[in-house]
Formats: C-alpha cells, sequence, structure tokens
C-alpha cells in the first residue's frame, strides 16, 4: 500500500522576505518546501518558509531530512528561528553540496555566526547532523539524485523518487541551452516540477547573469519534460499578488498543468 505522497509549498518567494497586503496570495516567505514521500518527510531548503514547518508536523514526527540546494541567505534564513531548533527531541539531517571549499556544516555556522548571529549551530538544543550531499543517495525507500544547475556559487538540483512518484526541484537556476537537455532528461515524467521563473521575458535582458530563469521558460521545460504538474518557483519579492495573477492567467492559457506556487499550497502526488 503506498504512503501518503505530496509536496507542501512552505515558502515561493526569492531573494528576500517580503510582507503586507500585496503579497497575501502568493505569500512572502523565501524558498521552502516539504515534500512527503514513502514515509519520508524531506524538506528542500531552509528559507523563512521553515518556519511555519512545525504546523505541517504531525507530533511523534521527530526527524526531517534537509536538503540545501546552495547556502545563499535567501535559502538559509528560517534555520537559526525555526522553533523546531529549539526542540532537544527534535533530529534534523542537513545535507548539501561542498561550496566555496566549505562543506554543509562550515557553510551554516559562518552563517550563522557571531556578530552577525549569537548562536552557532551547536548551540542549538536540537540534534542537528551534517553530511556531503552525494550524486545518489537513500533516505528510507526514497532515492535522492542530484545534478549542478547554473547559478553565481553553484546550485543542486534534485530528484525525488519513490513508491512510483518523483518530484523535481530546480530553484535558482538559469536554463541554458547548455543545461536545458540535461535538464530535461532529469525531470522526464516527473509528478511534479518546481522550476525558478523570477523573471518576465522583458526583465531577462538586464538579469540573464542573476542567475534565475524567466517563468516562460519554465513552463516550457515542464511541457517539454512531460511533467504532470509545474509549480514556477522563486518569485521576485517585488512582484505583487495582482501582478503575478495576471501572468498566471496568461500561462495557464498556454501549459494547462503550470501554475505560480503560493505558500501555503499542497499539491498531491
Amino acid at each position: 500500500m503506498k504512503k501518503e505522497a505530496s509536496v507542501r509549498i512552505l515558502g515561493a518567494r526569492g531573494s528576500i522576505p517580503v510582507g503586507g497586503e500585496a503579497f497575501r496570495r502568493y505569500g512572502g516567505a523565501t524558498t521552502c518546501v516539504m515534500v512527503r514521500l514513502a514515509g519520508q518527510i524531506i524538506v528542500l531548503d531552509a528559507g523563512t518558509g521553515l518556519l511555519s514547518l512545525p504546523d505541517y508536523l504531525k507530533k511523534d514526527e521527530k526527524q526531517v531530512s534537509l536538503l540545501l540546494s546552495h547556502p545563499h541567505a535567501d535559502h538559509l534564513l528560517g534555520l537559526p528561528l525555526c522553533s523546531l531548533m529549539i526542540q532537544p527531541d527534535f533530529c534534523l539531517d542537513v545535507y548539501g553540496a561542498q561550496r566555496g571549499g566549505l562543506d554543509a556544516e562550515k557553510q551554516v555556522q559562518r552563517f550563522m555566526s557571531p556578530p552577525l548571529w549569537p548562536m552557532k549551530p551547536e548551540d542549538l538544543p536540537a540534534k542537528v547532523t551534517f553530511h556531503d550531499l552525494p550524486h545518489k543517495m537513500e533516505l528510507g525507500d526514497v532515492v535522492v539524485e542530484t545534478m549542478e544547475g547554473v547559478h553565481p556559487g553553484g546550485v543542486s538540483l534534485f530528484r525525488l523518487t519513490g513508491d512510483g512518484h518523483r518530484v523535481v526541484f530546480a530553484t535558482d537556476c538559469t536554463l541554458t541551452d547548455g543545461l536545458l537537455p540535461k535538464l530535461r532528461a532529469f525531470a522526464e515524467d516527473c509528478d511534479l516540477l518546481l522550476c525558478d521563473g523570477q523573471y518576465s521575458e522583458a526583465e531577462w535582458s538586464k538579469r540573464s547573469t542573476f542567475g534565475h530563469s524567466t517563468w516562460t521558460a519554465a513552463a516550457r521545460l515542464g511541457k517539454d519534460c512531460g511533467a504532470k504538474q509545474v509549480r514556477i518557483i522563486h518569485h521576485d519579492p517585488f512582484r505583487t499578488d495582482r501582478q503575478l495573477q495576471e501572468v498566471a492567467e496568461a500561462i495557464a492559457a498556454s501549459y494547462s498543468n503550470c501554475s505560480f506556487a503560493y505558500e501555503g499550497e499542497e499539491v498531491l502526488l
């Protein structure tokens, strides 16, 4: 019997968290996604969306695996302030690739260190264990595979497979001509593709080196790889609900299975 399979969007915003009436629909928390697959709870990135993770865990769920795509601040901001980090019986296994000559533990230590932050990771009451991220590994019955994306400083793209379901997470990635054939094969026939689409085509000429992509390119990738569902993530922090909704309607007209991810959304696989 298959176990629950779902993806919960805890944060879909890029670069910085935002708040206010203009951002209520799609949310202001930065990138964080919770995946329930084959009996495992796997969190992708630790943006400020991580602060809402306790709301979606059952009382007896005390172990979570966290996969870090890269250590830029907007993808780590939730880690030091998540209430789970002060629970001594909570266990967090953190996986990340080496970046800038630092392993995942040293990346987080640099982020959480005086005078920029008063507590180091080792000062947290929760049990936090760091691991190197291999190209392929198993978390219980979930197979995790990675490929390198195109982003300043590097980024890991993830493919999670379990119980006949497949989720692909491609945030903070420029969809270059050189990368696209590999990424299409990596994401082929997935149940859900989560893909960076921060910019419009009009904005692209001035932002093509920022390490992100356009929502049109993200939607096209979803169609070309045969993804059953596509959610565009990493929304520009200054893009309002009204602006995103106008674009969402245009995107849906051409790509019916594609929409903009919104904070709190649950996608069933």
